[in-house]
């Protein structure tokens, strides 16, 4: 616990330095792993869960092989790690990648749950917009049919469009693109 408080403290201080930076939280990788400690040691822990706060897939896996004693990585430590691939970013995919995502957030000792999105209407066209500097980019498309399938851990949706990071529900919702006729309901579920 020592430990999470000095690493908030630390996460304070760098949101307050006068050194621009482009993000707060830009720095926390390189300054998590500073001083690593050895393995078995509780505080691999609270890097574990500060890396995964910041979507760093790298330091999620490096900190896990160091908290297991692992020379290589699992097989669902791989799995994880590919659906936040490129490829994993196609329209019918979304419950396969919403699995792996899942279990890899439980076994990393956190809480998912999975959430259906569902284009009510006519046109059940799904997209997701892609953004860069608040200017769309890109609108892939996430389904066909209508239905979606995501994982909410504390409060963000994760996938493979938003990353490891994912995002709030709020900036997720603004994200799904659908026919002006049709709307959007989520719901939390219990299989995808």
């Amino acid at each position: 616990m020592r430990f999470l408080s000095v690493l908030l403290m630390l996460l304070a201080w760098t949101a307050a330095s006068p050194v621009a930076v482009a993000h707060p939280l830009d720095g926390l990788p390189s300054l998590i792993l500073k001083a690593p400690p050895l393995a078995g040691d509780d505080s691999i822990s609270a890097r574990l869960k500060a890396c995964l706060r910041v979507g760093d897939m790298s330091c999620v896996v490096e900190q896990y092989l160091l908290l297991k004693d692992l020379g290589r990585m699992p097989a669902w430590l791989v799995s994880f790690q590919n659906a936040f691939a490129v490829a994993s970013r196609r329209a019918g995919e979304c419950a396969n990648v919403a699995k792996l995502i899942h279990e890899g957030l439980r076994r990393l000792g956190e809480k998912p749950t999975y959430v259906r999105f569902t284009v009510e209407g006519r046109y059940k066209l799904l997209g997701f917009d892609e953004l860069s500097n608040g200017q769309r980019i890109r609108s892939h498309q996430l389904a066909v049919t209508g239905r979606h399938i995501a994982v909410e851990v504390e409060g963000r949706i994760v996938d493979a469009y938003t990353g490891l990071m994912g995002l709030p529900l709020h900036d997720y919702m603004n994200r799904l693109v659908v026919h002006p006729t049709s709307r959007i309901a989520y719901e939390v579920v219990g299989e995808p």
